[in-house]
């Protein structure tokens, strides 16, 4: 692909900054024709598209890899096109259009792109056995085939996981786009979480299976894939929670009637970081008009008492996506159970308590010392009864 940036030196794929163009395509291609029906035929869908855009951003410097989504209702300048929702780059002029298209809105090279393709996802999930969501409500999209008849934890399979990240009709959803970005932000974590806990992540077997479920421009060989899948293993033993080895944002937008309009300001501070290094300020973490996404939030679980379920809570609240520490003694004064919020972000407080096996817990501020860092601490003491 033309455009993509030279990259001179060591051929180690993770050795210096570099930005990585993942497309998730909607094409129906090798999926069963019971599958296709699921997602909606070929028939339905007039061309193809981005169904997912996001920039994997890695950078030895900041020692940890950041993970943008673009609403795929983005207004964006597509070059030689004009203006448009940026999904229709890929319809337009394929991978090759979605990656000039991002790189002249976000400033920044494009090193390389990755194409995953609706039945390539499925497959990837499949080889890790599944992944285990909580969700905070009901959730069903007969478009999508998703199902989840009520509040609690379900076993994914490369299916339902599909399902979930392509959501874009769920009742409740106030800004379709936006909460879609929020469930595949809730199931990348979630995804993370299980193969740190696993002890499995990123086997080079494993990725060679992954990486031929994809499909890369021609500067991506299987050894890079492995060279990047040791990269992140390593980032993942040094920082077992996730908080600073993942950083998930969402470029900064307003949706409007047809449009997902970019806040200008917000989203060139964001790129401007990624470029040079430093650390990302306070924006895009969540969209605009919704609450925080579990991906983004972390959360200490204090056990409180010799006989405290925490440890089983806190791995609820990894199942549900969230960062989370490892379990720690509660200070002596805490004895019973309740969700203790940061006063700088409360909003986060009630993000937690709305998820499975906390819901019953009362929020209260808590101390600087206590949370110790974390957005929000769950405290886990004997008369804990889980609710779900």
């Amino acid at each position: 692909v033309p455009p993509l940036a030279q990259d001179p030196g060591s051929d180690y794929f993770a050795s210096r900054p570099r930005n990585v163009l993942v497309l998730g395509s909607d094409t129906r291609r090798g999926l069963t024709e019971e599958q296709q029906e699921q997602t909606g035929g070929p028939e339905e869908v007039e061309g193809e598209r981005s169904d997912t855009i996001i920039l994997l951003h890695i950078d030895p410097r900041r020692e940890q890899a950041v993970i943008v989504h673009f609403p795929r209702d983005l207004r964006v300048e597509i070059p030689g096109h004009g203006p448009d929702k940026i999904n229709a780059a890929y319809q337009l002029g394929g991978p090759s259009l979605a990656v000039r298209t991002v790189k002249a809105f976000t400033g920044l090279p494009i090193h390389n792109y990755v194409e995953v393709s609706l039945a390539g996802f499925q497959r990837i999930v499949d080889l890790m056995k599944g992944v285990r969501i909580c969700v905070d409500r009901p959730m069903s999209d007969p478009l999508a085939g998703l199902n989840l008849p009520e509040a609690g934890c379900y076993w994914m399979d490369g299916r339902t996981a599909l399902a979930f990240v392509r959501a874009r009709h769920v009742v409740g959803d106030t800004i379709p786009d936006f909460s879609r970005i929020r469930r595949q932000q809730q199931f990348m974590r979630a995804f993370f979480n299980k193969l740190i806990s696993v002890g499995s992540f990123l086997d080079a077997g494993l990725i060679r299976e992954a990486a031929r479920q994809v499909t890369t421009d021609d500067r991506i060989e299987a050894v890079d894939l492995i060279g990047l899948g040791q990269e992140l293993r390593k980032l993942a033993e040094e920082d077992p929670s996730g908080a600073e080895s993942l950083d998930f944002r969402v470029v900064p937008g307003r949706a409007g009637p047809s449009f997902v309009y970019p806040i200008v300001e917000e989203a060139n501070r964001l790129f401007d970081a990624l470029r040079t290094g430093r650390p990302l300020p306070p924006v895009g973490l969540a969209p605009e008009g919704l609450g925080e996404s579990p991906a983004v939030i972390s959360v200490r679980v204090l056990q409180a008492g010799a006989f405290s379920d925490a440890a089983s809570v806190a791995n609820q609240l990894r199942n549900s996506g969230f960062i989370v520490f490892q379990t720690e003694p509660a200070p002596p004064s805490y004895r019973d159970s309740q969700i203790l919020f940061s006063a700088e972000k409360p909003s986060r407080g009630r993000v937690v308590q709305g998820y499975p096996y906390v819901e019953d817990l009362e929020l209260e501020e808590g101390l600087p010392f206590v949370l110790d860092g974390a957005d929000v601490a769950v405290v886990v003491g004997e008369d804990y009864r889980p609710s779900s």
